[in-house]
């Protein structure tokens, strides 16, 4: 009776990795194609920051190479931390400093009151950045193509 418990809690495992790494990698491979067909978010972060706009093709390489890792679940480990480590440079480089005193991370520009971070502004973000993450510490499960070692 136990060991059929312990197969039920693995695959249970194996499922709820599963579901992390298609759901954040889907949509972060959203992202990469609209930032490869012209999305200008990216860029003019660059311009802003006086960096060249061609650094958006790493933010395309992370976004849909280390999208694609997870949905694959090749190298899913690697994509994630990727996509983590990205999200935290981009929450900086789009957050913090260049518009004033009153435009850091934890504010929201177009807040009247302008004092606190709503509920709404910084979700996604945190959503890409902290799902990254989950899925590095995770790895990919046994449901995926299972290449990278101790990567995946």
């Amino acid at each position: 009776m136990a060991a059929t418990s312990t197969i039920t809690q693995a695959s249970s495992e194996d499922l709820g990795k599963l579901v992390l790494r298609l759901t954040v990698g889907i949509l972060i491979l959203f992202h990469g194609i609209a930032l490869a067909t012209g999305d200008a978010g990216i860029p003019n972060n660059l311009a802003r920051w006086h960096l060249p706009t061609e650094l958006m093709w790493l933010g395309f390489l992370v976004e849909f190479g280390g999208g694609l890792a997870m949905v694959l679940g090749a190298y899913a480990r690697l994509g994630g931390l990727l996509l983590g480590v990205f999200m935290i440079i981009a929450l900086f480089m789009a957050h913090i400093g260049l518009m004033g005193a009153t435009n850091h991370l934890f504010m929201v520009a177009n807040n009247p009151a302008g004092n606190h971070w709503d509920h709404y502004f910084l979700e996604t973000q945190m959503f890409y950045l902290l799902g990254g993450f989950a899925v590095a510490l995770l790895g990919a499960g046994r449901y995926g193509l299972n290449i990278g070692g101790d990567l995946n």
